[in-house]
């Protein structure tokens, strides 16, 4: 199997995408008082992402267990940036 970056940015723009909204619904939640954990906002994360199902090569790339550590990368990726 040959690495093909190019075939990876729809990939990373949805990341981008999955994080900008966690990085907004922090900030929101956070500048009315309340705060959220990394595993907290990772649900909210989740659940944005539960219908994505990304292929490459006609293969599925996202299990369940995938889905949850993207999100909770992506949660304290977006809680370290609100910082």
């Amino acid at each position: 199997m040959k690495w093909n970056a190019m075939a990876m940015l729809p990939l990373v723009t949805k990341l981008g995408e999955y994080l900008k909204d966690g990085f907004e619904h922090y900030a929101a939640l956070h500048a009315s008082g309340q705060r959220l954990t990394p595993d907290m906002l990772s649900v909210f994360i989740a659940m944005k992402m539960a219908s994505w199902n990304p292929q490459m090569n006609g293969k599925s790339l996202m299990d369940d267990e995938t889905r949850q550590a993207a999100a909770r990368f992506l949660a304290g990726v977006a809680i370290n940036m609100a910082k």
